[in-house]
């Protein structure tokens, strides 16, 4: 399974890149002039301090000293004493960090939304059903927020997590699913987990709260902005509005709910037809195909087939930026259509001129 897009919205707009690179070249241009010419003034000054620097950081490598040794022994810049090279061993089951930490595991994929719930261990040969991961925290843990009770705990709050996606290898142990159970298992591994967490004896675990839940491809969501209700939003077999897939990165806003951006969610449809199938002009643009990321969803979940014309505006309903409220579980995540669709990767708030809240996405 690939999740690499290639560009499909061919456009003879200039491409932004092209803008912001023009952008820093006049910058970097401005700054080097400015500089250069502080260089001309302060370099009496400084240069004593530079040369020696530079001479002890040589003598130190002439003297033969480990990388490590050297790392360890400049690391006070940083504030922490530095991992020898020769030291850091990968282990896929344990981090290599500096002396002066410790980590925790904190809800990986499997782990019960509630504490006492049921748990998947990530035994190959005992995977969970459907309904149960739909109660556990999902696979592929992307954008991620700690909301501070009272906004100003650090021991205890809500924690939002994205999960972006799970190879059917690793949910499903195959390559496709053959069963609408298969499918609805993938599905609830994916969108977003919200959970309560707090910090006892220097330790985080989960702690019961009715705000904890998944919200996944199957949660009932709402719309909300200029394309609410919108006829491209309906389709003919008039079904609700459902899930969130492929949650990238993600955002806050400064009235405390957070934002979780779809990405490329164009991979999780297909076509029943297989290769008889042609995107048109909209979904050509969007990257959608006939077999998408491989995840087989349409062949057994007719709203991700892009074939199925009781289900035509069913893509249209993602691509979006959803807002949840950590702190009420009983609110539907929304679908803010006034931030536009496309395939997004984040969003970050700034105050502007006037005290204005001003979005920035990517």
């Amino acid at each position: 399974m690939s999740h690499d897009n290639e560009v499909c919205n061919r456009s003879t707009n200039r491409p932004f890149e092209d803008i912001l690179k023009a952008s820093f070249s006049r910058r970097h241009m401005l700054q080097r002039s400015a500089v250069l010419s502080a260089a001309g003034f302060m370099g009496a000054f400084v240069g004593e301090s530079l040369l020696a620097k530079g001479a002890a950081a040589a003598a130190s490598l002439s003297g033969g000293g480990a990388a490590g040794t050297l790392l360890a022994q400049t690391s006070g810049l940083l504030g922490f004493t530095a991992v020898k090279i020769a030291d850091a061993v990968v282990d896929p089951a344990t981090p290599t960090i500096s002396d002066d930490y410790e980590y925790q595991s904190l809800i990986p994929w499997g782990t019960s939304i509630q504490p006492g719930g049921k748990e998947y261990n990530g035994d190959p040969n005992s995977r969970p059903t459907a309904a149960e991961q739909a109660n556990q925290v999902g696979i592929g843990h992307d954008g991620i927020w700690f909301f501070a009770k009272n906004g100003t705990s650090s021991t205890e709050g809500m924690l939002c997590v994205n999960h972006e996606f799970g190879r059917n290898r690793h949910v499903l142990g195959k390559g496709v699913p053959e069963s609408l159970a298969d499918v609805r298992l993938s599905q609830h591994a994916h969108g977003v987990s919200v959970v309560a967490i707090k910090k006892t004896n220097g330790k985080w675990d989960r702690v019961a709260s009715p705000n904890s839940r998944r919200i996944h491809v199957n949660t009932e969501v709402e719309f909300s902005g200029p394309v609410a209700g919108h006829s491209l939003l309906k389709n003919a077999a008039n079904n609700v509005p459902q899930g969130t897939v492929n949650n990238c990165g993600n955002g806050y806003t400064p009235w405390g709910t957070y934002l979780t951006c779809e990405e490329n969610f164009n991979g999780y449809f297909g076509s029943s037809e297989g290769d008889a199938f042609v995107p048109d002009e909209n979904q050509g643009r969007y990257g959608f195909s006939a077999t998408g990321f491989g995840y087989g969803w349409e062949q057994f979940d007719n709203r991700f087939d892009l074939s199925n014309p009781n289900y035509a505006n069913e893509h249209h309903r993602f691509g979006w930026i959803v807002e949840i409220d950590p702190e009420d579980g009983s609110k539907k995540a929304v679908k803010r259509t006034a931030l536009g669709r496309f395939k997004h990767e984040g969003f970050a708030f700034a105050t502007g001129a006037g005290g204005r809240a001003v979005g920035y996405m990517g």
